[in-house]
């Protein structure tokens, strides 16, 4: 009992829903299943060390380098739209190379290390704490979920069938990718108020975690000082502001359309079928992640994107670095042939964003839609 009540202060809801019992947070994936063991035999047996190796590192250094050599250079010698664009590309590739990595503790078995790349989030306008909140604890343990999952939750762009149909939705299609600039005007500051009310995408975060939220408040003053208010004084102009915004929405936009068409796309599966969670029959997690996500291109498009073409293996193990994936991808493609398990994989990003337009346009035609 003495136990219990030290650690009333860190509780976050009730297990049980005071109404009928049920559990109001049930897990809704049979976890752990024997054909996910198999799998994970055969990938320890392919990559028996999973952590970044030395060309991860020297990439990471030289992703890192160029953004702050960039950055110095603008404030140095005055901002053009060429060098905010190329920026912009870099900061992202931060975001999808470096941090993304790190935050999945995928780069060392040192819980430091991945901590120390992990605030590269924090540097180029993000939060390290945010993104664990979002998207580890939320995104990745339920994946294509209805009012789970923020990546499509939310009724501005209807993702899948159970968000309500709207009549702009008939445009989504075309509207969604003028948003997708936007996000990184919105992370730069209205995340400031998620980290001081230490709520975030409706969810109140851990108490414990509130010491990790002042540091993530002082690292987004240093960044909103140093990415705006700096380059402003030297050079106050409204060139300097619509080049730094540039950078901000080109940034956006690579991370964005990365993320987007990772999990909506034709024929995606989505986990609830219906509002009503008690008519839910659940199945395997490893099997609903591989059939919530899909694989395009190989190698090269990986390096540009951290690997996360290969969304399909990432999902099923996010603690191993990007590197191993094209390695990882061949064993998950001949497990998912032995379960007869659907592996949606797209040669080209150019298809893979064909069907994802195609995916939104379907979403958007009528109020109910049978994806089949």
């Amino acid at each position: 009992e003495m136990r219990s009540k030290a650690l009333d202060p860190f509780k976050l809801r009730k297990l049980e829903d005071e109404k009928d019992g049920a559990a109001k947070y049930d897990i809704p994936f049979i976890i752990n299943s024997k054909s996910y063991q198999d799998l994970k035999i055969r990938v320890k047996k392919a990559i028996p060390y999973p952590f970044a190796t030395w060309d991860w590192h020297l990439k990471a250094w030289a992703i890192f380098g160029s953004a702050v050599f960039l950055e110095f250079h603008s404030l140095w010698f005055g901002p053009s739209y060429l060098k905010s664009l190329v920026l912009g590309v870099i900061m992202a590739m931060i975001g999808l190379c470096i941090q993304h990595d790190a935050n999945h503790g995928a780069i060392s078995s040192s819980g430091w290390v991945n901590r120390l790349w992990g605030y590269t989030q924090d540097w180029i306008g993000g939060s390290a704490l945010l993104w664990q909140h979002h998207h580890v604890l939320m995104h990745h343990a339920y994946t294509n979920i209805d009012q789970d999952d923020p990546d499509i939750t939310g009724d501005l762009i209807r993702f899948q069938q159970l968000t309500k149909w709207q009549g702009r939705h008939k445009w989504q299609a075309i509207y969604t990718w003028f948003l997708l600039p936007l996000l990184g005007l919105k992370w730069h500051f209205v995340e400031i108020l998620d980290l001081s009310q230490m709520i975030h995408l409706g969810r109140p975060m851990s108490k414990m975690a509130a010491g990790e939220a002042r540091l993530a408040l002082w690292f987004r003053a240093f960044f909103i000082l140093r990415f705006y208010l700096l380059p402003l004084c030297v050079r106050p102009s409204l060139h300097t502001l619509s080049c730094y915004i540039l950078t901000s929405c080109a940034g956006s936009f690579y991370l964005g359309i990365n993320f987007i068409i990772s999990h909506n796309f034709e024929g995606v599966r989505n986990v609830l079928e219906s509002p009503d969670r008690k008519a839910h029959v659940k199945r395997d997690w490893a099997s609903d992640q591989v059939e919530t996500s899909c694989t395009v291109g190989g190698r090269i498009l990986g390096f540009f994107h951290g690997g996360l073409n290969f969304q399909i293996e990432h999902h099923l193990f996010p603690r191993i670095s990007h590197v191993h994936y094209p390695k990882l991808a061949v064993v998950v493609r001949q497990w998912c042939s032995d379960n007869k398990i659907c592996y949606r994989h797209f040669q080209s990003f150019v298809d893979n964003l064909q069907s994802t337009y195609k995916h939104l346009e379907l979403m958007g035609r009528a109020e109910k839609i049978h994806t089949g």
